[in-house]
């Protein structure tokens, strides 16, 4: 009887401490905003919603700032690629007047030949 009594005993210990621990549980589980602990879990919960927002704000202005470098570098390779073209088409320009040059004297001097041969013959006939 003292042995049963003993794990009786045991046993109601055991069930108390389930009891406690099931009840922190249910105190835990159920929320309470008016309670200290509730409103300590709502400010933190704001503080975290401020926080990500901020984080949130930071990410998009750096990837904008990102964005408006690689735009401003394009644009200043696009700047040098047009600049480039022009000092190009400067150099074509000049390049197609001076074959102008080139080909009217080569005209010029073809005529010259010709007409040089034309006397050559007329002299050795003669």
């Amino acid at each position: 009887m003292a042995g049963e009594i003993r794990r009786l005993r045991e046993e109601l210990k055991a069930s108390q401490k389930r009891e406690a621990a099931l009840r922190d549980e249910l105190e835990a589980s159920q929320f309470q905003s008016g309670s200290i602990a509730g409103k300590k879990l709502v400010q933190k919960c704001r503080e975290l919603q401020s926080e990500n927002e901020q984080l949130g704000k930071d990410v998009s202005e750096g990837r904008m700032q990102q964005l408006r470098a690689e735009v401003g570098m394009h644009k200043d390779y696009a700047s040098e690629q047009r600049k480039s073209i022009g000092e190009m088409r400067e150099w074509i320009e000049q390049l197609s007047d001076e074959l102008e040059v080139a080909q009217g004297t080569i005209f010029s001097l073809r005529r010259e030949l010709k007409d040089e041969k034309a006397m050559r013959e007329r002299s050795s006939r003669d």
